[in-house]
């Protein structure tokens, strides 16, 4: 995981595979903003979601994503239990 800057935000990005994703953090929560993987159906997604997941619930906070844009999207917030902002 890295820190970036995007659009005058900091973001967490995390890589796991050919996935990329970007974690919006709080003091008491961390915000999936964006997420993409190059390989569809490896499960590189849901196992770096499920990373993510643990390392912010260590750190006490609440962990989800903004609106699914798809019903793919939608299956992989419930498998790894995010809770969706709609």
């Amino acid at each position: 995981m890295k820190k970036i800057n995007f659009m005058g935000m900091e973001l967490d990005e995390w890589k796991f595979g050919s996935c990329v994703a970007h974690f919006g953090i709080g003091k008491n929560w961390a915000t999936l903003y964006d997420i993409q993987s190059l390989e569809e159906g490896k499960g590189y997604a849901t196992k770096l979601l499920i990373k993510a997941k643990k390392y912010y619930g260590k750190q006490g906070k609440k962990v989800g994503g903004s609106v699914a844009l798809n019903p793919r999207m939608k299956a992989i917030y419930q498998r790894v239990d995010y809770e969706e902002y709609a």
